[in-house]
């Protein structure tokens, strides 16, 4: 029999049960998985809660980053250079007081206007108005304009820098410092909002220079604004009058030759006649109109007395004369049909009816022929109106566009006349204008408060320092913590562990501090035994729970505990585990099966011991009964890994490991496997597929994502049944959260905690 199958390749029961198990389990991993993957991340939801404590884990981060903020305003505040500020307050109208009504040359601002305010703080801060008065005050001696020794590095190099995005030649001359620029960076123009005032303000090391320039920089603002209404006074007015003398000579020419045209043409007047013609016409237009329809109307009814004949005809049918004879007619025909029934149609009477019904017929023929020749006469002369109205209209037509023809040069030479005398009156009246206005020394800027010199200095101010220090450093470090939290690949929560392996999370463990306990590193996988009452005893036991519910068959008996990398908690794991159980009432065996770095002879001080173990068992004669050794828990029996091999994987795979197990447990209530770790090592898989359950140990803020992702992929390629993680050394600052694992249980425990026995006890 070969690896647990025997040479019929039938598989012994025990190994079918838990390939069944296995089967299980992974199709409940796959749900798990899949269920995690489907899950929707909500990430447009903002957790405050995961905030609140992402600062918290990071709160050391933000308070150094606060501190270096507040020590470096310190050092600005108490090393720089004194600045004062001197401040004047200026006045700016949008128009000058109106002495007299006539305009400037200077175009005038309305209410409406929003860019004159703009254009003046532009000039307040223009390189010209700097010239002038560094000029005036002699202000390229002063030391606030000449660059300091100490800074001539600094300087140097940022010109340097400048001048190579520039493309300017660094290797040149120094030119000198920039005054204008030194001067317009110390000063500083502020509107005072809903008010036509403005608030300038110089600062300086020198307090008395402040206030100097200040006031200068009013006077010659004032004086600038001055000048150029003045110089654009004088110049229009030249303007003008050289305009004005060309613009006379064109009007009296234009005059001679309109005079001139109209005597060789004996044009006295044209707009009367012109004016009384297109009256004229406007009335035949009209006339034309009604003729038309007059027309049309008789020549409907000649075409009706044309196609219906003269009896039929609506003319003929609603004259009254007609009617009446009808009317005369159709009563003798009553009355010759009632005497018809008396007298027989030759009796003297009855021809005598007879006769005047024909003469009644007689009158209604003539009638009608006369009706329908009128109706001729009425459409010829209706059509006749109508062509001498069209006639005259046209002649007129052609007599009005003949006396255009002969105005035409007549109009043009007239409105030049016109144009030239406006444009000769406009400019004389202008010229007139500005000659008043050009002698008015009106200002639009007044000084209402002037800048005097400060008794305190301005900056650096500590107050404002301090406080953008600590919102800076606030700021900062807050973004730096979630800086550090991104680039921090560490699992830190239950959520992220299950997430990550697609199992769920059987126990998480509290961190130790082992300088309040006062015990050493390898005492803290027995303090489940040492001292029954602390979080970490309690968190195991709760932990066994979980194991026990974790089946429907309970507790695995074989469970192998494992993680990605050293030093993560597993060996903790599986002594406390295993003391759990023992506690519990369970007998209990735990197997050293790290046979590269072995812990348990020195956890359980066997290391005298350590000579005979798993190995002696594996690699040599020794019996399994002779390799258990019994511990300081009662129930509770420890296999070291005795000599280290120099080939643990392949003892690990051998028959003689899995008959171990198998008669471990049978022999036991549970056995613990303390493994390897899996990353990098072969021993891990072996020792998970001969125990029917894995727990994978993370230490939280630790373990990197990448190792157990790897370490997920290992395992589940192998087939091998996760059952859970236990989150280990929970509570460690800046590895989670702290849920408060600092609660004692005093109060259901009344003994002291144990002493820990230096020598097992049989």
């Amino acid at each position: 029999m070969a690896n647990g199958i025997d040479s019929g390749g039938t598989i012994p029961p025990h190994l079918q049960l838990e390939l069944s198990e296995q089967r299980k389990e992974l199709q409940r991993l796959t749900n798990i998985v899949h269920g995690v993957r489907q899950e929707p991340d909500d990430e447009d939801v903002i957790d405050l809660r995961e905030i609140w404590n992402l600062l918290l884990r990071r709160k050391g981060t933000i308070f150094a980053f606060m501190s270096a903020a507040i020590i470096a305003a310190l050092l600005y505040s108490f090393l720089a250079t004194p600045i004062y500020r001197s401040s004047l307050l200026l006045q700016i109208e949008r128009e000058e007081s109106k002495v007299v009504e006539y305009q400037g040359i200077t175009p005038e601002e309305r209410d409406s206007s929003k860019d004159f305010y703009q254009t003046q703080y532009e000039l307040l801060q223009s390189r010209s108005l700097a010239r002038r008065i560094i000029d005036q005050l002699g202000l390229e001696t002063s030391r606030t304009f000449a660059p300091e020794e100490s800074a001539s590095f600094i300087h140097d190099a940022l010109s340097g820098i400048k001048g190579l995005f520039s493309g300017s030649d660094a290797t040149e001359e120094d030119r000198g410092p920039d005054l204008e620029a030194i001067f317009l960076e110390n000063l500083s123009v502020e509107p005072i909002r809903n008010s036509r005032l403005v608030r300038i303000s110089y600062e300086s090391p020198a307090p008395e220079e402040a206030a100097t320039i200040a006031n200068a920089i009013a006077t010659n603002f004032i004086n600038t604004s001055l000048e150029r209404r003045f110089d654009a006074s004088s110049y229009a007015k030249t303007f003008l009058q050289e305009q004005i003398q060309q613009m006379r000579a064109n009007l009296e020419d234009s005059e001679r030759r309109l005079v001139t045209y109209a005597r060789d043409r004996e044009i006295l007047n044209l707009d009367d006649r012109l004016s009384i013609l297109l009256d004229k016409i406007k009335e035949m237009n009209s006339e034309l109109i009604r003729a038309e329809a007059e027309r049309i109307q008789a020549e409907a009814d000649y075409q009706e007395l044309l196609r219906s004949g003269a009896y039929v005809t609506g003319s003929v049918l609603n004259s009254p004369l007609i009617q009446t004879l009808k009317e005369n007619k159709a009563q003798l025909e009553s009355t010759y049909r009632e005497q018809l029934e008396l007298f027989k149609p030759g009796y003297p009477k009855m021809q005598q009816l007879q006769q005047q019904i024909d003469n009644i017929n007689q009158e209604i023929a003539t009638e009608s022929s006369s009706i329908a020749g009128s109706v001729r006469s009425i459409f010829e002369a209706k059509l006749t109106k109508e062509a001498k109205l069209t006639q005259r209209i046209n002649e007129t037509k052609e007599e009005i566009l003949n006396l255009q023809d002969r105005s035409t040069d007549y109009q043009t030479l007239k409105r030049e006349v016109d144009t030239n005398r406006q444009l000769y009156d406009g400019l004389l009246q202008r010229m007139k204008e500005v000659g008043v206005v050009a002698g008015i020394g009106s200002n639009n800027i007044a000084v209402v408060d002037r800048a005097e010199v400060p008794r305190n200095k301005h900056k650096p101010s500590l107050k404002l320092n301090l406080a953008i220090a600590l919102a800076l450093g606030g700021f900062g470090g807050v973004l730096l913590a979630f800086l550090f939290e991104v680039l921090d690949d560490t699992l830190k929560t239950s959520e992220d562990v299950e997430r990550r392996i697609g199992a769920p999370v059987l126990g998480v463990i509290p961190h130790v501090d082992k300088g309040s306990l006062g015990i050493d590193d390898e005492d803290i996988p027995l303090l489940a035994y040492i001292d029954p009452t602390s979080a970490l005893s309690e968190a195991y036991r709760s932990l066994r729970t979980a194991l026990v519910f974790s089946t429907s068959e309970g507790s695995p008996k074989v469970l192998h505990v494992t993680s990605a990398s050293p030093g993560e908690g597993k060996t903790t794991t599986s002594t406390s585990l295993a003391i759990a159980f023992a506690q519990s009432g369970g007998k209990v065996l735990i197997i050293d099966a790290d046979l590269r770095n072995p812990s348990l002879h020195r956890v359980f001080k066997l290391a005298e011991t350590n000579s005979e173990g798993l190995t002696n068992y594996l690699a040599g004669s020794a019996e399994p009964s002779s390799i258990a050794k019994p511990s300081q828990v009662q129930n509770l029996f420890v296999i070291t890994s005795g000599p280290l091999p120099p080939n643990p994987a392949e003892l690990l795979s051998s028959p003689k490991m899995m008959d171990l197990i198998r008669t471990a447990s049978e022999k036991f209530d549970t056995v613990i496997i303390d493994g390897p770790p899996i990353i990098g090592l072969a021993d891990a898989l072996v020792l998970a597929k001969l125990a029917r359950a894995t727990i994978f140990a993370v230490e939280a803020g630790e373990t990197r994502i990448g190792a157990v992702e790897g370490s997920m992929k290992r395992l589940r390629d192998a087939n091998v049944r996760i059952l859970g993680a236990v989150l280990a050394k929970f509570g460690k600052a800046g590895s989670g959260y702290g849920y408060g694992y600092d609660y004692h249980y005093t109060y259901a425990y009344g003994g002291k905690p144990a002493e820990l026995p230096r020598q097992p006890t049989t």
